[in-house]
């Protein structure tokens, strides 16, 4: 699903910029951005097999967001310009801290990355000056990585020769699942052929499966349900044909 969408937007911006290269330069382009993917609040929830309920909390510290975008202005007038692109990102965070049922658990290593194919749609207000302002919204595909791992018995601040164990792994990656974005920012003119941007990205993905295993025994504990949110703040650059 995720290759097909990607496929489609740039169909849809080679299409457009061949229609319309001769008429009206300008219309394709390019670009990048990267910034700051803010930490969140990463939960999985669910029951082991034996029924027993597990309750993960994995707060994330401030990551990193990079991408590629494709696209094409559909639409230019004095009321502003519509456009369309295809997005390609991924977005990397290290675990802060982790609780299992309300009490925390020592964290070995923890970190999640998610990666999303978007096509998005957006507005630009008319210029003031070299500036415009923009609003959009995205849809597609993300994957979900995952590679946490703590210790069940190491409370933190325990005394020395406290139990510890069993290690518990949530080495999941699942793929496919759908992805939605806002965008909200602005754009500055650098010259006729390159915009300077500034943007604030919102980003969920429906919900999910992550397995917990039990790396003491060897064992699979409980499959959970996970859900993923994110904001971040980017910066970037675009170059038009």
């Amino acid at each position: 699903m995720k290759t097909k969408l990607f496929a489609l937007a740039l169909a849809l911006g080679a299409g457009s910029c061949a229609s319309t290269a001769l008429a009206d330069d300008g219309r394709f382009y390019v670009g990048g951005f990267a910034g700051v993917n803010l930490g969140e609040e990463q939960s999985f929830s669910g029951a082991n097999l034996a029924g027993a309920p597990r309750r993960i909390d994995a707060p994330q510290d401030d990551g990193a967001l990079a991408g590629l975008v494709v696209g094409f202005v559909a639409s230019e007038g004095d009321w502003g310009r519509l456009r369309f692109e295809a997005e390609l990102a991924s977005r990397k965070n290290d675990v802060e801290k982790l609780t299992l049922n309300g009490v925390q658990r020592r964290l070995i290593d923890g970190e999640s990355q998610v990666t999303t194919q978007m096509v998005n749609v957006a507005y630009d207000t008319p210029r003031w000056g070299k500036l415009r302002g923009m609003i959009g919204a995205g849809v597609g595909a993300a994957s979900f990585d995952y590679d946490i791992q703590y210790d069940v018995g190491g409370v933190p601040g325990a005394p020395a020769g406290a139990p510890i164990g069993p290690i518990i792994n949530i080495p999941t990656s699942a793929s496919g699942r759908l992805a939605y974005q806002a965008m909200i920012g602005g754009q500055y003119e650098l010259s006729p052929s390159w915009e300077l941007t500034a943007e604030l990205r919102y980003l969920w993905g429906d919900d999910h499966k992550v397995e917990r295993f039990n790396q003491t025994t060897g064992a699979l504990d409980s499959v959970l349900d996970a859900t993923y949110e994110s904001s971040a703040v980017t910066i970037g650059v675009r170059h038009r044909f």
